[in-house]
């Protein structure tokens, strides 16, 4: 049965993607193992099939299962899927391991440019200020799951201070420089097609579609200390936010 979770507003679907996704984690069905029949499913987590039908859609979407038409629904291989709701500010390493799986940087560049336009007035800054970019790609089993574009302006830390003390996430390093205190975060989710920088950075076709994580970093004081372009590639990463009732 699908728990009747206190305030949780999300669809019913959503929250039965979560309990299947929870039998397979917990190796309840194992790869290739056929799932039961729809009707013993539905009945098994109390929803109707149509409730069932477009969760098992989104999973089939995600590569979880694989539904054979006249046969039955099948267990894939395992793939490595960060979900996450994106009401707290988390970096993509915390949440690989919270799924049991080490997320790997390569290809990591760390250098010093003057601003252009577009990044200066993104940034609050002068145009042709120092900023520092670090660019890198995010790997899990051997593939890669996201490219990301950090830029930082150098009065908010040197090229210096970023290559001895970036570990990962920009946003651990600035949390652990702490000289000026990061508060939220505004981002902008939105698919797009990859080009050929990104085709072959993230090993997809051109054109292929990514998830953009555009993302403005703000201090207490409501000053931008970063701005991030993040790709994530759908096969991998999955988010979602919870809204509620205005009360």
């Amino acid at each position: 049965m699908i728990p009747d979770l206190e305030r949780d507003y999300r669809p019913l679907y959503i929250r039965v993607q979560e309990a299947l996704t929870e039998l397979l984690d917990r190796q309840v069905y194992q790869p290739d193992d056929q799932l039961p029949s729809e009707p013993e499913l539905a009945q098994k987590l109390g929803v109707s099939r149509a409730t069932l039908r477009e969760a098992l859609r989104s999973l089939e979407e995600r590569g979880i299962i694989i539904r054979k038409h006249g046969i039955g629904t099948f267990v894939s291989s395992p793939v490595s899927l960060i979900e996450s709701g994106l009401e707290l500010l988390e970096n993509i390493d915390s949440l690989a391991r919270k799924r049991g799986f080490e997320c790997l940087t390569q290809d990591l560049v760390i250098e010093r440019e003057h601003a252009s336009a577009d990044i200066a007035a993104k940034l609050e800054i002068d145009e042709e200020d120092s900023v520092v970019v670090v660019r890198r790609t995010k790997v899990v089993d051997g593939e890669p799951m996201a490219y990301m574009h950090d830029v930082v302006p150098e009065k908010v830390a040197t090229l210096e201070e970023v290559r001895k003390g970036f570990k990962g996430s920009v946003l651990d390093f600035l949390v652990q420089k702490g000289e000026l205190l990061v508060a939220y975060a505004w981002a902008n989710i939105k698919p797009v097609a990859v080009d050929d920088f990104l085709a072959d950075k993230l090993a997809v076709r051109v054109g292929s579609p990514v998830l953009l994580l555009e993302e403005f970093l703000y201090s207490e004081a409501n000053q931008v200390i970063e701005y991030s372009l993040n790709y994530f590639v759908p096969k991998f990463c999955q988010f979602h936010i919870i809204r509620r009732v205005k009360s």
